[in-house]
Parts: C-alpha cells; sequence; structure tokens
C-alpha cells in the first residue's frame, strides 16, 4: 500500500471478520484483520455507515478504473430477490433489490419514473435503445 505520509496512522486491512449492532442503534462496529495478522475494531456512528454505504460502490469502480483503464469493468451482483412496496405517506415507491446471499439495498423511486423504469424492464434491449448503456461485464 502506498498512501501518502501524514499525521495518521495507516492500518492496511486484510478483511472485514466481524460487525455487530453497538446497544441502542446509534453504532456499528467493524472487526477487522490486518496484513500482519493482527485484528481492530472501527465503531462508526450510522451517519458515517450510510456515507459509507453511499460511497463504497463509488470507491470500487475507482479501484476498478485504476487497474484497468479502458473503463469496461464493473463490480457486479447475480439478483437474488426484488419487491416494490408503496411508500409510506408517499405517492412513490421502494424498490428493493437483494443478493442470494443476503445483501440488500432499497431506492425510492418517484412515481414519475416509475412508468419508464417499467417500459425499459420490458423493452428487449437492442443497439437503438438511447437509454440503455451497454457495458461488457
Amino acid at each position: 500500500m502506498n498512501a501518502v505520509a501524514d499525521v495518521a496512522q495507516y492500518i492496511e486491512g486484510r478483511e472485514l471478520t466481524t460487525w455487530t449492532v453497538v446497544p441502542g442503534g446509534e453504532h456499528v462496529c467493524l472487526g477487522f484483520s490486518t496484513a500482519g495478522g493482527g485484528t481492530h475494531r472501527v465503531v462508526l456512528p450510522f451517519e458515517a455507515l450510510t456515507g459509507l454505504l453511499m460511497t463504497l460502490p463509488r470507491m470500487l469502480q475507482s479501484a476498478l478504473d485504476e487497474r484497468f483503464p479502458d473503463g469496461t469493468l464493473r463490480v457486479v451482483h447475480p439478483l437474488g430477490s426484488w419487491r416494490i412496496e408503496q411508500a409510506e405517506g408517499d405517492s412513490g415507491l421502494i424498490l428493493k433489490l437483494g443478493t442470494r446471499d443476503g445483501f440488500e439495498v432499497a431506492f425510492a423511486v418517484p412515481i414519475e419514473d416509475a412508468g419508464s423504469l417499467g417500459a425499459a424492464l420490458l423493452s428487449t434491449p437492442n443497439e437503438t435503445t438511447p437509454s440503455l448503456t451497454r457495458r461488457p461485464n
């Protein structure tokens, strides 16, 4: 790891080993092992985890782009489940996508976008579909 030197101490993690919700639900503790064989834990507030969740896909893609500059590779997971729910007190929808191994993510879908999303899923992809971005996996 060639991190820029500054006053912070860098710990090179090897793998996530555990995670637990701290009583009260306002923090989560992440345990990980290091390249040197040690173990460490970091406790993050809920808000920081939300920011991390939103940033991780971009971080992974940036790392892939650094390794493979042609920009054709993506981190993708097979879809295991999906569910559409009516948002409480709103005309919008909640689109929940999940993998077989338990990862789930939910998106708020404004009602004005629901029709075009449905139409895009129903249409047969072809080279002339303007809203479809084709990338090799």
